[in-house]
């Protein structure tokens, strides 16, 4: 039996930029390019974002109970 991988371990690995070969200011811009690419293919191929959704989805309910 194997044992649990400790999840603290693992985030605080993830998270160190100590060590990281790539600089931080890279990262901010893959990151800001990564939400632009997804943003702008979520709008292209859905008419509401996520959230937009869910509210309307409960907006929607509500005016049946009235």
């Amino acid at each position: 039996m194997s044992p649990k991988p400790d999840r603290t371990n693992a985030a605080i690995w993830f998270l160190d930029t100590e060590e990281a070969t790539v600089p931080r200011f890279y990262v901010l811009l893959g990151f800001i390019a990564s939400v632009t690419v997804l943003a702008a293919l979520w709008s292209r191929f859905f008419q509401r974002g996520p959230l937009e959704w869910l509210m309307a989805r409960a907006t929607g309910i509500t005016r049946r109970i009235q």
